[in-house]
């Protein structure tokens, strides 16, 4: 196996923040985002946009680097290119991880592509909204909400499924909201080590070398995951929890 494991999940539900946690071990790294696991074949990667973009510049490597990674004929291959290509990675002998949130829209495809566990993450649907509405210049939440929620709620429909199938039949991926990461963050991170065949350190509850702008903390935080909850009132989650209610096992109570 030329990856050791995957991280997906919703954006912005933690996929950085648990990278960084693992990224606390010597020897394992990885660079921003791949995806390649969303192609059939890695020859099929070098057009899937905006990812065979994000890579160069999430791994470091050039357009010439990126066209022998794809013309591995597996996708373990691409990965074992990529090691070596990569400016990204610090260190020798590094062992690599794959971090790309988009994965758990296609979760099965991607279980079918590699041998590698999985961590996907979640969160409360109430606190999508809110960082969803966070990165818009938009002061009119209610404006912006009517357009926003019919796409939006297609696409979680689409994990959503997607979460359910993988829960109900594929041990081999570990779920963990971003609400249980942040209440209960000693026994989340024991058990997404253990999932992935490592043992936890509490030397890596304070993050060095954080390489992101998006990961907000060195530390794991309760205000990352409820947030939500000092901008909207009722009104605002209300909405959002008839909107969503299919989305049961997401909102945290």
């Amino acid at each position: 196996m030329t990856i050791e494991f995957v991280i997906c999940g919703l954006e912005h539900s933690g996929t950085t923040l648990i990278s960084d946690l693992f990224r606390q071990v010597d020897g394992l790294d990885a660079g921003f985002e791949a995806g390649v696991l969303l192609s059939e074949k890695p020859s099929e990667f070098q057009t899937l946009e905006p990812f065979a973009t994000i890579i160069k510049e999430g791994w470091n490597i050039d357009e010439a680097a990126f066209t022998r990674c794809c013309a591995a004929p597996t996708h373990a291959a691409f990965y074992k290119q990529l090691k070596i290509e990569s400016a990204e990675l610090l260190g020798d002998n590094i062992r690599i991880f794959d971090k790309t949130p988009r994965y758990l829209s296609r979760l099965d495809d991607c279980l079918t592509r590699t041998d590698a566990p999985f961590i996907a993450s979640f969160k409360d649907p109430r606190a999508i909204v809110h960082s969803d509405f966070r990165r818009v210049d938009n002061d009119d939440f209610f404006g912006w909400y009517k357009d926003y929620m019919p796409k939006k709620r297609h696409y979680l429909r689409t994990c959503y499924r997607q979460y359910k199938n993988a829960k109900a039949n594929e041990p081999r991926v570990f779920f963990i909201s971003l609400e249980m990461l942040a209440l209960d963050a000693r026994n989340s991170m024991d058990a997404m080590f253990g999932h992935v065949g490592l043992e936890f350190s509490l030397n890596y509850m304070l993050m060095n070398g954080l390489r992101y702008a998006n990961t907000r903390s060195n530390a794991v935080s309760i205000p990352i995951a409820f947030s939500y909850l000092a901008d909207f009132d009722d009104q605002h989650t209300n909405l959002i929890e008839k909107d969503f209610a299919e989305l049961e096992d997401w909102f945290y109570q």
